[in-house]
């Protein structure tokens, strides 16, 4: 909890990744591969410089039946007619961090969204390419954010999520937004 209220203290004060927007949500994932159900955090931030979009996501995930995930996830992308499809490099520390867990891992995707009813609605698809692992783990994720403005620069956010290929995963969540 520390350290979203520290990364929060620097959103707000503008110099967080010096970010166009920074947002945290809690999602609420529920396992379809038969794994133990859990409470994501996400910490996400990101920039345009110079017509590239850069982010960072950073995702702390709390199993039910105990011991917590960790991930981080840097990406690039650039906006073309509506959408932006980018790449990405990921980190995964492994349950509770446990030595020799970790891996590496490229990523690719694309983003699209639009104004809806007062709001922006956000949408989009990132899937797994490449890993350090020594079985690969597939991931394929379709993601949606509906965020809503309740005062300037502050955005209550509304998440949707499903995880294909060998995580399985159904998730929701809320969380706050804040744009620079």
């Amino acid at each position: 909890m520390k350290k979203i209220f520290a990364i929060l203290a620097l959103a707000i004060t503008g110099t967080a990744f010096a970010a166009d927007y920074v947002t945290v949500d809690i999602d609420h994932v529920k396992s379809g591969s038969g794994y133990a159900n859990s409470t994501a955090q996400y910490v996400r931030a990101g920039k345009d410089i110079a017509g590239l979009q850069f982010a960072l996501q950073d995702r702390t995930s709390v199993s039910s039946a105990g011991g917590t995930f960790h991930s981080l996830e840097t990406t690039v992308g650039k906006s073309i007619s509506g959408f932006t499809p980018f790449v990405g490099l990921g980190f995964d520390n492994g349950f509770n961090g446990a030595k020799n867990g970790d891996y590496r891992y490229t990523l690719t995707g694309v983003t699209t969204g639009t104004p809806v009813a007062g709001g922006y609605a956000l949408g989009g698809v990132k899937t797994r390419l490449t890993s350090t692992e020594p079985n690969m783990t597939h991931q394929t994720v379709a993601f949606g954010t509906y965020s809503y403005p309740v005062v300037k620069g502050v955005a209550v956010n509304l998440n949707l999520s499903k995880s294909y290929q060998d995580i399985k995963e159904n998730a929701w969540g809320l969380g706050v937004g804040f744009s620079f």
